[in-house]
């Protein structure tokens, strides 16, 4: 697994090196101080993996991902001091979300949710990252390799009909949610929740099963995604976000969708 680091912070930097260096399969071809450094080691370096800071002097995170493309970037994995750019980081279909101190055990696991996302992209590389994959597994004290065909980020459930609640109708053909008439903007994975929810009214689901059945993760990520995701959906379609009638936090379980 080629990782490429990019962080201005050279004590960051060296954690991670140092981190890494815990985790059989991994190399570290190359590190950056900023975007733009970043974006020629991309092409230089051809990575399987970024370990991508947010927030640098000159170009952040954010702008290498826009600079690259997402068609042509390879899997990212943010790992940053703010909670607070979560909800982005997911919609630019990063990998995962660290935020630092990074401790071994997480950037393993991240390491392993990006090999098998490069798996499933690149057939070619089947041996290699299976390998690495039954390394970290052993690592972590797991005896099971975690399947190899999990689903696609983009995945959502396809379910037919209309759903209303309050002012809001959710056309689940159209993959289109109105409130009061007005169209409102939902990101793939905000919509692929609220379909998920509406579908399943009265059900309480899971943290992970929403990480599983809509990021496509097999392990638990960080709860901290779908809670964002929870206040997105509750700030645009309840009327007091503050006293959801619908989206409901089911304590130490996950949420649950009344239509009220």
């Amino acid at each position: 697994m080629r990782v490429l680091i990019v962080d201005d912070e050279p004590l960051a930097r060296q954690r991670l090196r140092h981190l890494l260096a815990e985790i059989p399969g991994t190399e570290v071809v190359g590190e950056c101080d900023d975007g733009a450094d970043a974006a020629r080691g991309i092409e230089d370096l051809a990575p399987d993996v970024v370990l991508l800071d947010v927030q640098m002097r000159r170009m952040g995170g954010f702008a290498l991902v826009d600079a690259v493309g997402a068609d042509r970037m390879p899997p990212v994995v943010f790992v940053t001091a703010y909670d607070q750019f979560a909800l982005r980081a997911f919609d630019v279909s990063a990998v995962d979300y660290l935020l630092k101190p990074v401790q071994a055990a997480q950037l393993a696991r991240a390491l392993q949710r990006a090999a098998e996302r490069r798996r499933a992209t690149d057939p070619a590389l089947h041996g290699n990252l299976r390998a690495l994959l039954e390394t970290v597994q052993t690592m972590l004290g797991e005896t099971a390799v975690a399947s190899l065909a999990a689903s696609s980020p983009e995945r959502a459930p396809a379910p037919r009909g209309i759903v209303t609640f309050a002012d809001v109708v959710v056309d689940l053909r159209a993959h289109t949610v109105h409130r009061n008439g007005v169209a409102i903007a939902l990101s793939p994975r905000g919509y692929a929740l609220l379909a998920t929810l509406v579908t399943r009214p009265g059900e309480v689901i899971t943290r992970s099963q929403l990480l599983r059945e809509i990021w496509g993760y097999s392990s638990d990520v960080m709860s901290r995604t779908v809670d964002m995701h929870i206040m997105e959906l509750r700030r645009k379609l309840e009327v007091d976000p503050a006293n959801p009638r619908h989206f409901h936090t089911v304590r130490k379980a996950g949420y649950r969708f009344e239509r009220g």
